[in-house]
């Protein structure tokens, strides 16, 4: 076979950088290029250089093409196509319809999907024939991970929901309307149990084996009554021994003490007996703004909770309500000392795009 001349390699970078460029190069043959093309840049001949990186004199006459024309990038390789997919686009988004959709308890007698009944509805459905790991394999390039459910009260109203999220911004500029001197701030209430009888939260264990958690079966119990502005490390919580018209009113007699002068506080939260009480005194500088019913979700006082008992509240045995109270507290200042945590939990979208008018 006949080669033709050598090639000029360009020069905008010289032998170094081309060196220091392979030194940093996660692909291995990547850097192989890299390292013939410095070393034919330093003088070494076209056969020598290709074969030090491991092929002939035309590959690398191939490769220098590529690098003129494309500059380091020329030098990975083109993705392969690889095995056609056995399902068409079409097919697939059809099969990731029904898989969010959910399994019928009656109709398909299961509460939810395991991989073997997808691989026998794509083959029902669509005729097409997985085993079970090419069926994870298309879940996963589906963009669809095995999560844990999200509680929702049957009740809810989502078109409730709606029109409450679009209500909202007029309520705060009634709000900020009646106080013209003051700054309205949106925040969030809510209140969550924590007791002697406590709960099991998921954690890293060998395959293959369940692994045992201490759950107490004592029922001492305490409430972390806690308010956060969404999307910030601004938070207030006060520990309290019930749930009550005076606990309530307790806690926001402290919580409008802690604000800073000039502050007034849209205070969202739900319907609770304790939290609609009529002998409840509200802070001047404290309107309640009350969320639609069974309607959890809204409020992201909700996933503040679901932090606590994931990562400080669960399998832990406390040996008397002092002992609940000292516990709900440590845990809360844990929560504070983590810097952003708070803001990232309760950065929810519905009420960052509220706009006071």
């Amino acid at each position: 076979m006949t080669v033709g001349a050598p090639l000029a390699i360009r020069t905008d970078l010289e032998a170094a950088d081309l060196r220091r460029l392979a030194r940093r190069e996660s692909d291995g043959r990547v850097a192989a290029r890299l390292i013939a093309l410095a070393n034919a840049l330093d003088g070494m001949s076209r056969e020598a250089a290709a074969r030090a990186a491991g092929m002939d004199r035309q590959t690398l006459r191939d490769w220098v093409i590529r690098f003129n024309a494309e500059g380091i990038d020329g030098l990975r390789d083109a993705p392969r196509p690889g095995r056609p997919a056995r399902m068409t686009d079409g097919q697939q988004a059809a099969f990731k319809a029904l898989i969010l959709r959910g399994p019928d308890p009656e109709r398909d007698g299961v509460s939810a999907w395991r991989v073997v009944d997808l691989c026998r509805l794509a083959e029902e459905r669509f005729g097409v024939v997985y085993r079970k790991g090419g069926m994870l394999r298309l879940v996963k390039s589906l963009g669809l991970s095995w999560q844990k459910t999200r509680p929702r009260h049957p009740l809810t109203d989502t078109t409730a929901q709606r029109r409450f999220q679009k209500g909202l911004a007029a309520a705060l500029s009634e709000i900020a309307r009646r106080h013209p001197d003051k700054e309205l701030q949106l925040w969030c209430q809510d209140e969550a149990r924590v007791g002697q009888k406590g709960r099991g939260t998921r954690v890293w264990f060998e395959r293959g084996v369940r692994p045992v958690g201490i759950i107490d079966r004592r029922y001492a119990s305490a409430w972390i009554y806690a308010a956060v502005r969404p999307g910030t490390d601004k938070a207030f919580a006060l520990v309290l021994t019930e749930t009550s018209a005076a606990a309530m009113a307790a806690f926001l007699q402290r919580f409008g003490a802690s604000l800073p002068e000039g502050v007034h506080v849209a205070l969202l939260l739900d319907g609770a007996g304790w939290h609609t009480a009529k002998d409840i005194a509200v802070p001047d500088n404290v309107s309640l703004v009350f969320l639609p019913p069974y309607s959890p979700d809204l409020n992201p006082v909700e996933r503040v909770w679901l932090y606590l008992r994931e990562r400080f509240i669960s399998h832990r045995l406390f040996a008397d309500l002092g002992a609940v109270i000292d516990g709900c507290c440590d845990a809360w200042n844990r929560l504070i000392d983590e810097r952003g945590r708070v803001a990232s939990l309760t950065d929810y979208a519905c009420l960052r795009s509220v706009r006071i008018s």
